[in-house]
């Protein structure tokens, strides 16, 4: 099937073309998710190393492929991970103008975030061979090229470490092109292979002899190089500070659900890396108590595990000074804080005080402990009548909590703020899910054997909870546990056993989370105004709301 322009002129109008291949109908959304402009979209120049190892192992190969390809019109490019051009050639001086006008160039970036639907951002994008016909790619002016291009994973860390393209002119299009692109990625990998020193090999052969001996995550890390299944990628964990743990001979760093067995592996009479086997976690000891389905007789305290020991220390603190205020996005474990300081303290909620704020002000100003909830609904003149009740009462115990939208850092300016302020609140921030994954596995074990203690997590199902955003908190974490805990096939709660938005949730990498962390304070200092945040981005709104989307905003 071979998609024309009248098919790429009815989704760029916004009907559903039927003509069209699925992967490349795929690319055309991620496409324009990404906000590409699909008339004017500029391929941007990144400085990228055109002298990489990858470059000088792979352009003898492309080189030794281009003497047969002269007269054939055609273009061989290489590419980085990212999607910048490291090197090309070109068969006739033509063919070569147009794509000097295209930007196919030493160092411009073609990541399809930037250009869309073409063979080198697609091809890095899926990780497979991708072919682009004319007017299958996603922005107008390269339709009158083809391209083919397939990435390149490394034999030893079998990660992407660029790619190969084979660009013709659309109506010079031939069916061996993606036969001609696999054939020059078969002998880039074995030269990377050949290149390859003799302790790069010798870890390979550890990590395989490990992977072969039993179906636990397995990464082999050392010096500059790591090497990892796809379970052990999911876990998260510091995988070259772990190796530089273990060559100074410290105790590994493992986040606290994992325990790993760790072993050297020597070449040439030194170390050349370790091999790190990460175990199942260890069952929590069953305790004495009723069994599954017949109550919460003998669980642990969820309030301890949910409010994490640093924050409930630092609210006992500042509580014994005066007033505090434990802030935080909804379902975060605030009034569980409070609860694990203060015991038995009055809880009024400020919800309930337009029903009859005589009587509420009246319990406020009584002694002994007290915790106000959701001081974030009062207005200014109620605000002013709670802060004069709280001047009267007698010295004791005062606390609140303070419901912030999520990426919100504190109540300043916003009534509550003005409360807090009024009364010499000393704020304590409760930090949302997302950024405590440790806390989330905590939780989770601790909730997981309220339920029933003799269930335990899998290895693969704490990876997914800690890979999780966790927009709803402490509140969504309970619901998917007591859900897990009641559909598991035996005494183990595997990822299988989790809702399909956790088990499938990706993780952020650390690029990724500066970037959220930048939109939603943008967002916020528009309050809100998504069109507005766009335009000081510099993005489209229909970026932004792909991004929002992605990082759960």
């Amino acid at each position: 099937m071979t998609t024309d322009a009248t098919a790429w002129e009815q989704f760029q109008s916004g009907l559903e073309p039927r003509d069209v291949r699925a992967e490349v109908l795929t690319s055309w959304r991620r496409s324009q998710f990404s906000g590409v402009d699909p008339e004017h979209a500029a391929v941007p120049y990144v400085e990228t190393d055109v002298d990489s190892s990858f470059a000088r192992v792979a352009v003898p190969v492309l080189t030794g492929m281009a003497t047969h390809l002269v007269g054939h019109h055609s273009c061989l490019a290489l590419s980085d991970a990212a999607g910048s051009v490291l090197w090309r050639w070109v068969s006739e001086p033509m063919l070569r103008s147009t794509l000097d006008d295209l930007r196919v160039v030493e160092g411009f970036n073609f990541g399809e975030e930037h250009v869309g639907t073409n063979g080198l951002g697609t091809a890095l994008e899926t990780g497979g061979i991708a072919m682009v016909r004319g007017a299958e790619h996603f922005v107008h002016r390269f339709h009158d090229v083809t391209c083919v291009a397939a990435p390149v994973r490394h034999p030893i860390t079998r990660r992407t470490i660029g790619a190969v393209n084979v660009t013709c002119r659309a109506a010079d299009t031939n069916a061996l092109l993606p036969v001609i692109v696999g054939k020059l990625v078969e002998e880039i990998r074995q030269a990377l292979y050949t290149a390859a020193t003799a302790r790069e090999r010798e870890l390979l052969a550890a990590f395989l002899a490990s992977q072969r001996a039993g179906p636990g995550p397995v990464a082999v890390v050392g010096d500059d190089l790591v090497i990892c299944s796809a379970q052990a990628a999911e876990l998260g964990f510091d995988r070259l500070g772990l190796w530089d743990a273990i060559r100074t001979g410290a105790a590994p760093v493992l986040p606290a659900d994992l325990r790993a067995d760790v072993r050297l592996v020597r070449s040439d009479g030194t170390v050349a890396g370790a091999v790190v086997t990460v175990c199942e976690p260890a069952a929590t000891p069953a305790r004495p108590g009723r069994r599954r389905g017949s109550g919460r007789a003998d669980a642990p305290r969820p309030a301890t595990a949910d409010a994490g020991p640093d924050v409930v220390r630092r609210v006992a603190e500042l509580a014994a000074e005066g007033p505090v205020a434990v802030v935080g996005e909804p379902g975060c474990g605030k009034l569980t804080v409070l609860r694990e300081v203060f015991g038995s303290a009055l809880v009024l909620d400020a919800a309930t005080y337009p029903l009859d704020p005589g009587a509420w002000l009246e319990r406020l100003r009584s002694g002994g402990a007290t915790v106000v909830r959701h001081a974030e609904l009062w207005d200014l003149p109620a605000v002013r009548r709670v802060a004069a009740a709280v001047g009267e009462r007698r010295r004791a115990a005062l606390a609140f909590t303070v419901t912030l939208p999520a990426g919100s850092g504190s109540p300043a300016g916003s009534p509550a703020g003005v409360l807090l302020d009024a009364v010499g609140a000393s704020e304590v921030p409760v930090p949302p899910l997302r950024r405590t994954p440790d806390a989330v596995v905590a939780a989770a074990r601790a909730h997981l054997h309220g339920h029933d203690p003799r269930l335990t997590f899998t290895a693969d199902a704490l990876a997914a909870l800690r890979r999780y955003s966790w927009p709803g908190n402490f509140a969504e974490l309970r619901r998917v546990v007591r859900k897990a805990a009641r559909d598991a096939d035996g005494c183990r709660v595997g990822a299988a056993d989790l809702p399909a938005e956790v088990r499938c949730a990706r993780a952020l990498t650390p690029l990724e989370t500066a970037e959220a962390g930048v939109i939603a304070a943008v967002l916020r200092a528009h309050g809100g105004n998504k069109s507005t945040a766009a335009r000081e981005l510099g993005i489209s709104r229909t970026a932004l709301y792909a991004k929002l989307r992605a990082y759960r905003l």
